[in-house]
């Protein structure tokens, strides 16, 4: 009798080592794949956000689209976000697809099975909002961000400012998910703006070089290649957050400031640093607050009237030495975002 007892207890012993074992196995997974199982909090609708840019301007946008769908009941996650593995842009849209989530948020990373993806989605009755990057010639809803005629504009007055007499050159970055069609506008209306305002001695010579911000060191070493070549740029364009810190530590460490002007994009505490210090004359800002509220408002939108406004305009301010004070880092709320799925 007391063996049969110690052989039941041993079988019963086991089983809870093996049924332990399985859900710290399926936490793991859970953990791996990004899934929050303490957002206890009930929301009318689940939106996946898509990007494999996790810089600080990226987790700024989060942010505040979190904040914006929040505010309109629905809950925001992060694809991907926390975990050691990298997940492409098209993998995402199929988890978020499987996970029957109600719309997607994507920044494209430029692969090129994101238009099919995208098509998946609007099949499964999943609808897609892009931001930033446009895919105009896919299916997706609705685009949220800057016009690269805006952008071209800006970036032709201030170049025209910083432009010497004789021939200046120019180098635009471009990171490695922008599409060819986007870079080309932005590129045309850059040249078109200098062109109508500068003089007869004032020409410029424009080069674009392209770096993905993804990959550790990636900006770093092309930037210093750009900055130590004997024909060096007079002026030195930046798309993101990632490439203006770097061309500002490159300015420091080649002992560069005011032989190469760099304008900025996004503003961060190592780029308001700079703007203090007068190591940049300019820097680009979104209004990440007004795409937060745009992205919830066209899924919102859609998803209660089958229809959105096909593009949201962003404004873009130019941020300098003598403006920064409104714009400053310490302005912002704390990070309230969520990492997951």
């Amino acid at each position: 009798m007391k063996r049969l007892l110690f052989l039941m207890a041993a079988v019963l012993s086991m089983a809870g080592i093996i049924l332990a074992g399985i859900y710290v196995y399926y936490q793991n997974r859970a953990q791996e794949l990004g899934f929050d199982n303490a957002a206890s909090k009930e929301y009318g609708r689940h939106y996946v956000f898509v990007s494999s840019d996790s810089s600080k301007m990226m987790q700024d946008i989060f942010d505040d689209i979190y904040q914006a769908c929040d505010s309109t009941g629905a809950y925001l996650e992060w694809c991907g976000k926390g975990t050691q593995r990298r997940y492409t842009a098209a993998e995402c849209i199929d988890m978020a697809i499987a996970m029957g989530a109600d719309g997607i948020i994507l920044y494209p990373d430029g692969s090129s099975t994101l238009e099919a993806s995208i098509k998946q989605a609007q099949d499964e009755g999943t609808p897609v909002v892009t931001i930033l990057r446009d895919l105009s010639d896919s299916v997706r809803v609705s685009y949220v961000g800057v016009s690269n005629y805006q952008m071209g504009e800006q970036y032709g007055g201030w170049l025209l400012s910083l432009m010497n007499n004789g021939t200046s050159r120019v180098c635009l970055l471009q990171d490695s998910g922008d599409s060819e069609n986007e870079i080309q506008l932005l590129f045309t209306q850059t040249v078109q703006a200098v062109r109508n305002g500068s003089s007869d001695d004032e020409k410029m010579e424009l080069v674009t070089r392209s770096v993905d911000s993804t990959v550790d060191f990636d900006a770093e070493e092309v930037i210093r290649d750009i900055l130590l070549d004997e024909n060096r740029p007079d002026i030195l364009i930046c798309r993101n957050s990632v490439q203006t810190e770097c061309a500002i530590q490159a300015l420091v460490d080649y002992n560069l400031v005011g032989k190469v002007h760099v304008i900025g994009y996004y503003l961060t505490d190592t780029i308001l640093a700079a703007l203090r210090q007068d190591l940049i004359p300019v820097t680009m800002m979104i209004d990440t607050k007004a795409l937060g509220q745009d992205c919830a408002q066209a899924l919102d939108e859609y998803l209660d009237m089958e229809r959105t406004s096909n593009y949201y305009n962003i404004r873009l301010d130019s941020i300098t030495p003598v403006t920064m004070g409104r714009f400053a880092e310490a302005d912002r709320p704390a990070d309230k975002g969520e990492d997951a799925a």
